[in-house]
């Protein structure tokens, strides 16, 4: 399968070093052409959980064409850059190629499907952890769940060809009949985890060891999660359930919020407890933890923010 995988971060090289690896054809999309040049001449380099480093040749480019022809095109750029990445595809793939995305955060299916029209878009999600040390340089600091499915909840042979490639990758892979609904049990999990270790400065596993912190985000898990049922949404899997899982298996990791505050680079907190915040005004339902928690990050974005 030609796969082009849109977005050179951590979990953009962790899927796109894998899927090279495990035989597909992968050519890797950044819009920088330093990091480009630097995957170009150094190829992806990812430290799995064992300590076991593998290097893997990669073609990378600053955009993708038509000529490309890919089979799948895997959007992993956050949550801001969705909108321009659209606009850019519309322009560079065919009509019938699958656009998967898997992204943190809500909106992206939306904003994907506004640009390229809703039969070629996939929606996906992982609980797999990654931390980027330099450009193509991954540490893959936790193994989860991989999800991916047909928003209109039917299975197809396109989503079951996602899985097997995946799978063949070495990333657990589930399709799902609801992933609107596991996108948003994810967005909830991630709107209790990401704020709270970004602004705590602490990694994962620090949010089950600290009172305080596991109090915060429990708290957050239970409003995000009724504004998703008021909205109409079936979460699955049940996000408290996840949550325990995700700091579980990630208890090594720096959240992506805390690893861009720490970059000084722009947060997804807009996509996640911002955009809960939104919905929760429109279902009528209160949400001064997420208010509170995207104010905080914003003032953190811009007290030290060199983007």
């Amino acid at each position: 399968m030609r796969i082009a995988v849109v977005g050179a971060g951590a979990i953009g090289c962790l899927f796109g070093g894998r899927l090279q690896e495990a035989g597909q054809s992968v050519l890797l999309i950044h819009h920088k052409r330093s990091v480009v040049a630097s995957i170009e001449k150094k190829g992806v380099r990812i430290r799995e959980l064992s300590g076991k480093v593998v290097r893997t040749r990669i073609k990378t480019r600053t955009s993708l064409s038509k000529s490309d022809e890919p089979d799948l095109v895997l959007i992993t750029v956050k949550a801001y850059d969705t909108e321009p990445v659209a606009s850019l595809l519309r322009k560079s793939i065919g009509r019938n190629v699958p656009v998967l995305s898997l992204q943190n955060g809500l909106g992206n299916v939306e904003s994907l499907e506004r640009r390229l029209g809703s039969d070629s878009i996939m929606a996906g999600t992982t609980t797999e952890a990654a931390l980027a040390t330099g450009p193509g340089s991954v540490i893959h600091n936790g193994t989860g769940i991989t999800w991916v499915g047909e928003m209109n909840g039917k299975h197809s042979k396109r989503g079951l060809a996602v899985k097997r490639a995946f799978q063949e990758a070495g990333f657990s892979t589930v399709v799902s009949n609801n992933i609107n609904g596991v996108l948003w049990t994810k967005a909830v999990v991630n709107s209790a985890i990401n704020p709270v270790t970004a602004i705590a400065r602490v990694r994962n596993r620090d949010v089950l060891k600290t009172p305080e912190l596991l109090e915060i985000a429990s708290k957050v898990i239970d409003e995000s999660s009724a504004v998703a049922y008021a909205n109409g949404v079936v979460l699955e899997p049940a996000p408290k359930q996840l949550f325990e899982r995700v700091l579980a298996m990630t208890s090594r990791n720096k959240s992506s919020m805390l690893q861009d505050i720490e970059a000084g680079r722009k947060t997804e907190i807009s996509q996640l407890n911002g955009s809960i915040t939104r919905v929760g005004s429109i279902v009528g339902i209160s949400t001064p933890f997420n208010y509170l928690l995207t104010k905080l990050v914003l003032s953190l974005e811009r007290s030290q923010s060199n983007f």
